[in-house]
């Protein structure tokens, strides 16, 4: 599937936000040779790598965090297709820039602090990182072009260009970095499971949809309680509403019922992104979706392809009335990468 027609079917099929919720600008992807890199709304930044030419799925992959707070913490972490051995040696273009004991997880090489913001300068100056074990055997090596550029935008976007913290293109400026606060969302808490609408209910809802024509093969509807508010029981119902190959898409619909029988019903609200979808009937589509009673939380996540190395994922919390951005990544090239950035972050306080 097109990767650009899934983020505009994504963008297009979302009711616009109401007037009291405040904008939401999502971070911009950077993408340069090999490298990608972006930032959140509270400026905490990330460069990752991609697949370079003739490079395949067991090249390992790495990232570079730095936190948006002034500290300005750097950690990068490397994940090694292969790990073998207790203890790795780095060497870029031949020449050796760190060594330790490879670590468990995800990141079987993982620096934080001046040993990492030693180890980022002496990248951005590079073409080639190898990995080897203790014993020299070769463990992996990886494309360097373009992290210039990617630690280059994140000095820009921090505004540490120029100083003695830049990650690259250090100088004697004075430090004034840019911080943003952390948007806080006010959810009320569901509290105990309440009615919710019975099947016959939800297959006339299916047959008055946009849906009734969208569905394919094996269709699974549901419906989870939203517990109550002002008097009135709630329930978020998902719809099936198409597929394609690695892609389901569902339709969230907020049913309202005085009595737990009979149930009205309207597309669910969204604060992100602020776009009316005519040809859905402003009903918005989730991808992959999933709902967690516990958290409130509703996710989508749209793969560009089945590798999973490219798309856009968000999670959204049910404050009570609507669903709020909480969390939103993507990789909008597909080259290999599972790591996709975060362009958006949101702390949720709970109401009893």
């Amino acid at each position: 599937m097109n990767l650009a027609f899934v983020r505009a079917m994504l963008a297009g099929s979302l009711l616009a936000v109401p007037t009291h919720a405040a904008p939401i600008q999502l971070g911009q992807q950077f993408f340069n040779k090999d490298w990608a890199a972006a930032c959140d709304n509270t400026i905490s930044c990330e460069a990752v790598s991609l697949l370079g030419d003739g490079q395949d799925e067991n090249t390992p992959t790495a990232t570079l965090s730095r936190s948006g707070d002034g500290a300005g913490t750097v950690v990068i972490g490397v994940s090694l297709a292969e790990p073998r051995g207790d203890r790795y040696r780095l060497f870029i273009d031949g020449r050796f820039v760190n060594g330790g004991a490879l670590a468990k997880g995800e990141y079987s090489i993982r620096l934080e602090g001046p040993e990492a913001l030693k180890l980022a300068r002496a990248m951005a100056r590079g073409r080639k990182l190898v990995v080897q074990g203790a014993d020299g055997a070769r463990l992996g090596e990886l494309s360097l072009y373009g992290t210039a550029a990617a630690f280059t935008r994140i000095d820009a976007l921090q505004n540490r260009a120029g100083t003695r913290s830049a990650l690259f293109a250090t100088g004697r400026k004075a430090l004034r970095a840019r911080s943003a606060e952390l948007p806080v969302i006010l959810a009320q808490r569901i509290g105990k499971q309440e009615a919710i609408p019975d099947a016959g209910t939800i297959v006339r809802l299916v047959e008055s949809s946009v849906c009734a024509g969208e569905r394919i093969g094996v269709t699974e509807d549901s419906a989870y309680s939203l517990g109550k508010h002002a008097g009135n029981f709630m329930a978020l119902v998902m719809l099936s509403c198409g597929n394609g190959a690695y892609n389901f898409s569902s339709a969230p619909f907020v049913g309202t019922s005085r009595d737990g029988r009979k149930w009205s019903f309207a597309p669910a609200r969204f604060d992100y992104p602020e776009t009316t979808a005519a040809k859905m009937g402003g009903v918005n589509l989730l991808v992959n979706s999933g709902w967690d009673a516990d958290s409130q939380r509703i996710s989508s996540y749209a793969k560009g392809r089945g590798l999973g190395d490219c798309g856009s994922a968000e999670t959204y919390v049910w404050d009570g009335a609507m669903f709020r951005l909480v969390d939103a990544y993507a990789m909008d090239e597909c080259r290999g990468s599972t790591e996709w950035m975060r362009l958006w972050t949101a702390k949720v306080d709970f109401r009893d």
